[in-house]
This record gives C-alpha cells, structure tokens and sequence, in this order.
C-alpha cells in the first residue's frame, strides 16, 4: 500500500469517527436542554427566577407571536387580545387554586380523626409543600 492511500485511508477513518462522536453527542446534549427547558415549564418557571404575573402575560403574548408568525401590523392588533386572555387565565387559575385549598383543607378535618399523629402530620407537610410551590401563603392570597 502507498503512503498515499494510507493517508487517504487515516483521513477517511479519523472523518468517519469524528461523524460518529458529533451524530452521537449534539442529540444528546440538545436533549438534555429540551429536557431542562420541558421541566422549566411544567414547574411554571423561565430559566429565569420566578415569573410574576406580568411576565405570565407576556411569555403567552410571545408564545403566539412565536407560533403563529404574524406581520408588525398583526402583532399590535394580537397583543391586547392575548393580555386580555392571560389575565381571563390568570383569575381563573387563583380562583380554581382557591377553592382547591378550601377542598383539602375539608379533606384533612375529615381524614383527621382516622389517621394517627404521625400520619397527619405527613399530611400537613405535603399541604404545606404543595401550597408553598403554588406560590400561595397557605389562604389562597400571593
């Protein structure tokens, strides 16, 4: 074999491996970030810290400015109407948690007399856990 094609053979081999390590590592890190940005989002959070309310308003704004790909005209047109929507969504969503804290708090005053001490008291710490990643001080209030 010439020392040609042994070249020619090396170059081939070290492009096929390098193809091989990037096809194998970018879907796996691309995943890892589409996995951290899925779990941002089921938690309620942007990468971000917390999002107050405002924000809720205008990440569904950019969201559907996003999808939807509207001209400069659109947006100022779909704007309003997608605040208008988060903050229908934003009262519906307080008032649907308000009146799940007032089901579980029935729920442990009836749960209370058969659970033992320690078992309420589990209870108690989810509830308190649970109300604590809603964002709630415990009375349905933010």
């Amino acid at each position: 074999m010439t020392t040609d094609r042994k070249k020619a053979l090396l170059f081939l081999s070290l492009t096929l491996i390098i193809g091989i390590l990037i096809g194998s590592l970018i879907p796996a890190f691309y995943g890892k970030f589409r996995h951290r940005g899925a779990k941002d989002m089921r938690s309620g959070r942007d990468n971000k810290v917390e999002r107050p309310e405002g924000n809720k308003r205008e990440w569904l704004t950019r969201k559907i400015i996003q999808i939807v790909k509207p001209d400069s005209a659109q947006v100022k047109e779909i704007r309003p109407i997608t605040m208008q929507a988060a903050t229908q969504i934003g009262e519906l969503e307080k008032n649907s948690n308000e009146k799940m804290i007032v089901i579980m708090d029935s729920l442990k005053l009836k749960l209370q007399p058969v659970l033992t001490a320690e078992q309420n008291q589990r209870l108690e710490d989810f509830s308190s856990k649970a109300r604590q990643r809603w964002g709630r001080d415990g009375r349905g209030g933010r």
